[in-house]
């Protein structure tokens, strides 16, 4: 339970679910919940049991920099979660008809030791279920749920064999909300692009930073800024990175807010540059806010998301000269943002929540 786009997608999917009435969740947990909004979201829905699996904190995420303490908490780690796996029960967790793995198979290890229908979601691009061989999870869970019908019809392609299994759910979006706080969110003055983004390698924000480069320069050096709101681990590097670019005195870097939807709802475009996507929730969001995408056509979403181009522009992952480009026809007006904005605001509905937590109860309904 850290901060970003799984935890807001599966805080929004348990209200959905929670909203029908027929139907009562509880989270487990690999450690306690430290993150502060986190505490407070399940403090204010006491209705929702937590069981945490490892309690102990110093075994459990929280690992310390000095190497050699290092490699003896991973070894205890191992160790402890070992012992206690070997003691889990379903029963343990009340009366649960479906037990959902909510993140990429993080849970594969427990879930092996409980009996019960069980359900795994996928929340990375498609290549990295290759990548990373994790495909050979699937056959542990009696459903497997991907984000985008991109996704899941190449899974069904590569593994036939698996694919009465898999079932699409896009992520939900809660559209009235999302616009209510980019009402009352801050903005940045004047004109200005946007990138909401964890700052990490697959992200590929320095994309985002050359390509604003080279747009300002081949444009005559206009007054507007790039805004980058998040933090990451690469917050220092892109920092120093964007220091030695000509336009270094137009580009913000906000850290992370709670909320970013005023800086959206503002700006010319949102801009997303990841090299892969589970389905980039952020698009929606920002399409949400009125405000046209700029997006990476990468696996998965982007172009599922923006209509095939109808609602937003897309260029090749990596391309800072494309993606200058596409600034540089919103800038002008050549790429025409309210056909985009309308166009992406009708596709909204596809995200809705209560239509997801009716397909997510019709997928449990088919295992049990």
């Amino acid at each position: 339970m850290q901060v970003g786009g799984v935890e807001i997608a599966m805080l929004r999917t348990i209200d959905a679910l929670r909203a029908r009435g027929d139907v009562d969740v509880a989270v487990i947990t690999y450690v306690p919940i430290r993150v502060e909004r986190f505490q407070k979201w399940f403090a204010a829905r006491p209705d929702i049991q937590i069981y945490t699996l490892y309690p102990c904190a110093w075994l459990g995420t929280r690992l310390v920099r000095f190497f050699p303490v290092r490699l003896i908490q991973h070894w205890a780690r191992d160790l402890y979660r070992a012992m206690r796996r070997r003691r889990l029960r379903p029963d343990q967790f009340g009366h649960v008809d479906v037990f959902v793995d909510y993140y990429n198979f993080q849970f594969v290890s427990e879930f092996r030791h409980l009996h019960g229908a069980k359900v795994a979601w996928w929340h990375s691009s498609i290549d990295v279920l290759w990548r990373q061989k994790a495909a050979r999870h699937v056959g542990d869970y009696d459903r497997f749920v991907m984000l985008t019908d991109e996704g899941a019809a190449e899974f069904k392609a590569h593994m036939p064999h698996d694919a009465k299994r898999v079932r699409r759910i896009y992520n939900p979006v809660d559209v009235h909300e999302i616009q209510g706080l980019a009402a009352t969110g801050d903005r940045a003055p004047g004109d200005y692009f946007c990138a909401v983004s964890r700052l990490a390698g697959d992200k590929d924000v320095q994309t985002i930073l050359t390509a604003f480069d080279l747009f300002w320069r081949q444009n005559a050096r206009p007054n507007v800024q790039l805004i980058i709101v998040g933090d990451g681990h690469l917050r220092d590097a892109l920092q120093a990175y964007a220091g030695t670019l000509a336009a270094r005195d137009h580009i913000v870097f906000t850290g992370r807010l709670t909320n970013p939807y005023g800086y959206m709802r503002g700006a010319r475009a949102h801009i997303l540059s990841s090299h892969g996507e589970g389905l980039p929730t952020v698009l929606v969001e920002a399409a949400a806010t009125g405000t046209p995408n700029i997006a990476s056509e990468c696996k998965n979403g982007p172009r599922e998301i923006l209509l095939d181009g109808d609602a937003g522009l897309l260029y090749t992952p990596g391309d800072a000269v494309g993606l200058a480009q596409c600034m540089a026809d919103i800038w002008a007006g050549r790429a025409d943002a309210r056909a985009m904005t309308g166009c992406a605001t009708r596709g909204l509905r596809r995200f809705d929540a209560m239509e997801i937590a009716d397909q997510i109860m019709r997928m449990m309904d088919e295992i049990c």
